[in-house]
């Protein structure tokens, strides 16, 4: 016999023991319905964490890229990002 089996025939069968169990498809509905309503919300929040890493580091890689094609338009332009710098600065 396993253990559970042992467990189960220890235990003596009062009031409360078959009152508890004679709704016992109605116990199960309910812990399947928590387990459903569970997943989904680890679902929902999962996808929720992962939308919010992509939504960052797509601003992260657009202003990486908006920056070097500034650098590289103003060195065309023979202007140092340097010298942009610290005239900027003193205005």
């Amino acid at each position: 016999m396993a253990k559970s089996e042992i467990k189960l025939r220890r235990r003596l069968i009062d009031d409360t023991t078959l009152e508890r169990h004679r709704d016992y498809s109605l116990l199960l509905k309910k812990h399947q319905r928590a387990n459903r309503i569970k997943k989904t919300k680890q679902f929902l929040l999962y996808s929720l964490l992962i939308a919010v890493v992509v939504t960052l580091l797509l601003v992260l890689v657009s202003y990486i890229l908006v920056r070097m094609e500034r650098n590289r338009e103003l060195k065309e332009k023979g202007i140092k990002t340097s010298t942009l710098r610290t005239t900027t600065n003193k205005i």
